[in-house]
């Protein structure tokens, strides 16, 4: 299969209908580490093991791929009301399908894998697009993208470095290392151009 780790999606892909399903709460995770103790660079909405993200990862304005669709899926501990205020700040970033999860003391929600895959196979199976993005790192998601891709869609990989599943990068059809888009969004945006 064909990959690129420096673009968000494959350069020569035509008008493409996608859906993005993040793992959020696995990728908030990765992101902390990463960032240490430092503070998060302007324009990344991030809050500690529960979300981090940036507009500019919608790419409202690609030219091939139509992204018509973004779902997120994290969990928090706490009441109704925290989740209800995560739920409200990903909205607020662009993301039309915010899924948040209560958390147990410890331990994060298994109904985030759970709901993100039978999410995207659902929607490959309705052919509701042609190719999804999945923001994760897990192998646990290897049996996910060999499904979709048996319904003859496409699979883009974006995660952050550390902790990427080796088999996972295999599987998908092109990948994307969203670490710059996440440290450096300044640098991701210029080179994202208008």
């Amino acid at each position: 299969m064909k990959t690129n780790q420096t673009y968000p999606f494959p350069q020569h892909i035509g008008s493409t209908r996608v859906m993005v399903f993040v793992d959020g709460e696995n990728l908030a995770i990765r992101f902390g580490a990463v960032l240490g103790e430092s503070k998060p660079a302007p324009r990344i909405e991030y809050e500690r093991d529960v979300y981090v993200w940036t507009e500019q990862l919608n790419m409202h304005h690609h030219r091939s791929c139509d992204v018509i669709r973004r779902h997120y899926y994290t969990s928090v501990m706490g009441d109704s009301d925290k989740r209800g205020r995560v739920h409200d700040s990903l909205q607020a970033l662009g993301i039309e399908s915010p899924n948040v999860y209560a958390r147990t003391k410890g331990k994060g929600s298994k109904r985030v894998d759970v709901s993100l895959t039978t999410d995207m196979l659902t929607h490959a199976f309705r052919d509701n697009y042609d190719a999804a993005v999945l923001v994760a790192g897990d192998e646990d998601y290897v049996p996910l993208v060999d499904a979709v891709t048996n319904l003859g869609k496409n699979v883009f990989l974006w995660f952050v470095d550390n902790g990427l599943s080796h088999e996972l990068r295999r599987r998908a059809h092109h990948y994307f290392d969203m670490t710059c888009a996440l440290t450096d969004p300044h640098k991701f945006g210029l080179y994202l151009g208008p």
